[in-house]
């Protein structure tokens, strides 16, 4: 079958594609952003273990909170401003990041639920790798 990640591996996947995405955009989220999540997406949708198989595909925006708050405070951190002090500062940060990102989180959760399902329905008979459990395949 090849290359199986577990569901945490797929997930750190997905991530390190997103913030190449924010490094090779410069923080705008335009196409190239775009484009490197989509990939991300379907790149851990192909790999991770059957198992892992829905918990990775929808997994996009929820990676993308992660990694933009990570890079919002490092970018405050860097110019030397400090911490937010309360949720207001956190949201005006954060508010144009995710509204930018919205079309390219619904593209690549999109794209990993469209490999999530030719996996499912081209491999359905076969045993899950981390499943002791037989299938009706299997007798």
């Amino acid at each position: 079958m090849g290359v199986q990640l577990p569901s945490l591996a797929a997930l750190a996947v997905l991530a390190v594609f997103a913030q190449t995405g924010i490094w090779v955009d410069g923080g705008n989220l335009g196409w190239p952003f775009g484009v490197w999540l989509v990939l991300g997406a379907v790149i851990a949708s192909a790999f991770v273990r059957r198992v892992g198989l829905w918990t990775v595909a929808p997994a996009p925006p929820v990676v993308f909170v992660v990694v933009a708050a990570g890079d919002a405070a490092w970018r405050r951190q860097s110019t030397g401003q400090p911490f937010w002090g309360n949720s207001k500062e956190f949201a005006a940060d954060a508010v144009p990041w995710f509204v930018n990102g919205f079309p390219w989180l619904a593209a690549s959760v999109g794209a990993a639920v469209v490999v999530a399902l030719v996996r499912t329905v081209s491999g359905g008979k076969r045993k899950c790798r981390s499943s002791s459990t037989a299938t009706a395949a299997d007798g």
